[in-house]
């Protein structure tokens, strides 16, 4: 790696051999290879950049992730097949300014043609319907790979890490897993690393581990049967591996059951559909969710715009108090109308969210807290949405009566006989599979296997917030002094003008690096960093 980095590997990090480490330097270390950290580097530098005029600046930087990414992270990482897409367009992705659309101007014949050299039918297929779009440079409306965000936001790493070399910063990469932040008497951290010898010191810690994972249920984590969502879409032959269980079956018994409706189902489905080894075994996919609906991804609707009436009465009718649970109900008013009269969601998703804005800045903060804590999830089952491939695949499935929709909850995972599992739905029913895909997503911080946030909550560094879905914050995003937190740990921060109930869209993700940066410019530039420094 080029750009002033120094990769650190086995023993051999900053602080030991190999390191002379400047002691009077500001360490900070950024938990985390994914876009929210990287976001975070990137506008610290550009702001040392703005102000240095020529000054050296004495400040360490180490980035620490488990894979050794500088950028992806797991969701957008370097191994994963560019079969896989993103949940947002490209504009929507740059709606806020992070620079995607101007690197895929520039970066134009590498990443195209690396799409053009993929022997997957999948990525083959893709590539064969926007051909057209991408060698005339619209991108706006596609829904790109996700190895293509994460190529731009490793490239993004790397001119941050030269500019950050200018400014006389020292940058590190150090591949590992954290797996326990301690306080220190010197009013600084001490981070142990999976693979390193002694802990890393730090005056300023970002953790940023991207989306966590739920432990499996009980007995399911070595079943073959039992699929997580990174293990059937983040491998290069999950697929493979999913028509080699399918086909040890009797045709007629290979169905699989996926639970959970959200964007991780539908790429879960698309995977499945998609795969030509997959589709000459495949029986059926049975999805499990309390919706019973998949996410809409294909525009349906009449050309006349939609009018969100049930959103705007409650606004402007001032009758009663205005509540969490009445701003759900004409939201979910206005898209049963809208289903009615034959709109997807991606049709009216935009005037949508914007009356629902509008409504929900009306709320007092009590409400906005309930809102967060509790009534978002309806809010995402009505406002879910995918992309356009993922659609189209789910409704191919659907065309050749192999997809059917389960409106229930799930009440556990057992094995059955034969090696399959059995799923038990609350009302008693259950259904036998080849394998299962279980997509319900995090359930809360007390249930991660996430070893770094278990610690950081057992010693009471951290807490959960009321939501349990993230971690308490001041209005600087730290949840200690000097422990900066960002990305999907933010989910369920609700005080002052921040209200996050989910954390994974990059646009926002890029608005609030800016305020964690500015904060550490701020403190990295003072003349003492201590702990009893800082406000």
């Amino acid at each position: 790696m080029d750009g002033g980095v120094r990769m650190a590997h086995g023993s051999t990090v900053p602080g030991e051999s190999g390191y002379e480490r400047d002691r009077l330097r500001t360490r900070l270390v950024v938990i985390g290879g994914g876009p929210s950290g990287v976001s975070v580097l990137t506008h610290l530098a550009e702001q040392l950049a703005a102000t240095q005029q020529g000054r050296t600046t004495a400040v360490e930087v180490t980035l620490v992730d488990r894979m050794g990414e500088t950028g992806g992270g797991d969701g957008f990482g370097i191994g994963i097949p560019q079969a896989l897409l993103l949940n947002d367009s490209v504009a929507t992705t740059d709606a806020t300014g992070i620079g995607f659309t101007a690197w895929l101007h520039e970066h134009h014949t590498r990443w195209v043609g690396r799409l053009a050299d993929d022997a997957d039918p999948r990525v083959r297929t893709w590539f064969a319907e926007h051909r057209m779009d991408l060698d005339l440079g619209r991108f706006g409306h596609l829904f790109l790979p996700r190895r293509v965000f994460g190529d731009f936001m490793r490239h993004r790493f790397e001119r941050t890490a030269r500019r950050l070399a200018a400014c006389g910063v020292v940058v590190h990469v150090v591949k590992g897993e954290a797996r326990s932040v301690l306080p220190t008497a010197g009013n600084s951290f001490r981070v142990a690393v999976s693979g390193i010898a002694e802990p890393l010191t730090a005056d300023f810690i970002v953790l940023a581990p991207g989306c966590l994972d739920t432990a499996a249920p009980p007995g399911m984590s070595a079943h073959p049967g039992y699929y997580t969502h990174g293990r059937a879409c983040g491998q290069p032959d999950s697929d493979a591996a999913m028509a080699r269980l399918l086909a040890g079956r009797p045709v007629g018994c290979r169905r699989v059951v996926v639970l959970g409706s959200a964007a991780a189902a539908s790429e879960v489905i698309a995977v499945v559909a998609a795969s030509p080894a997959v589709a000459q075994v495949l029986d059926e996919v049975m999805v499990v969710s309390t919706s019973g609906r998949l996410p809409d991804g294909q525009p349906t609707g009449p050309d006349a715009p939609f009018t969100c009436r049930s959103l705007v009465r409650l606004r402007c009718d001032g009758a009663g108090e205005l509540t969490s649970a009445r701003l759900v109900g004409a939201l979910r008013a206005d898209v049963e109308r809208s289903r009615t009269q034959e709109y997807a969601i991606v049709d009216v998703e935009r005037a949508v969210a914007a009356e629902f804005t509008a409504s929900f800045r009306l709320l007092t903060p009590a409400q906005k807290r309930r809102f967060v804590d509790v009534d978002y999830a309806d809010y995402q089952r009505l406002m879910r949405h995918t992309s356009p491939p993922y659609a189209s695949a789910a409704a191919r499935l659907a065309a050749s009566g192999r997809l059917r929709l389960v409106c229930a909850r799930v009440a556990g995972i057992d094995p059955a006989p034969a090696g399959e599992l059995a799923v038990r739905l609350s009302d008693g029913a259950r259904l036998t599979a080849t394998a299962v895909f279980d997509c319900r997503g995090f359930v809360g911080v007390g249930q991660t296997i996430n070893p770094l946030v278990r610690d950081m909550v057992a010693s009471g560094l951290a807490r959960p917030n009321h939501s349990r879905r993230g971690l308490v914050v001041d209005e600087h995003l730290q949840a200690a002094p000097g422990l900066f937190v960002m990305g999907p740990l933010l989910a369920g921060t609700s005080q002052g003008d921040d209200h996050i109930w989910s954390l994974k869209n990059v646009a926002r993700i890029h608005v609030l690096a800016a305020r964690v940066a500015a904060r550490l410019f701020d403190l990295i530039t003072q003349d003492t960093v201590g702990i009893g420094e800082r406000q």
